[in-house]
């Protein structure tokens, strides 16, 4: 199975938080699953970090790659993809998530129930 980490769901497993993620972290170690995360939560991360709102390591982004997960770069047609989104999310980084994720037939592993329900 192909997965997309949302940003929640990437700094839980980073900072190892298990009972947080619960029945998703089995999902995320599954030997068999390839995981990626959005360039755009990364860039989520550093702007809350900047704004004081979050701590992560400098040696996060190697964090990531080390779990294991690879880089989905943003597309221009992940962006076309957000004009068919409804409107039921309105953060802009969640709803490129949702667009990527879609676009590139990928399950968007998230703990937002508002996410949850473009799927």
């Amino acid at each position: 199975m192909r997965y997309l980490v949302d940003s929640c769901v990437l700094i839980c497993v980073i900072d190892n938080n298990i009972p947080k993620l619960g029945e998703l972290y089995n999902l995320l170690r599954n030997p068999k699953a390839e995981c990626y995360v959005s360039v755009a939560s990364y860039w989520e991360i550093i702007i809350k970090k900047n704004l004081g709102k979050l701590e992560i390591p400098s040696s996060f982004a190697e964090e990531i790659m080390d779990f294991g997960f690879k880089w989905l770069p943003l597309e221009p047609a992940h962006i076309d993809t957000l004009e068919l989104l409804p409107d039921i999310h309105k953060d802009p980084f969640d709803r490129i998530l949702i667009a990527q994720a879609r676009y590139s037939f990928l399950k968007l592993l998230t703990l937002d129930k508002k996410i949850q329900q473009y799927f």
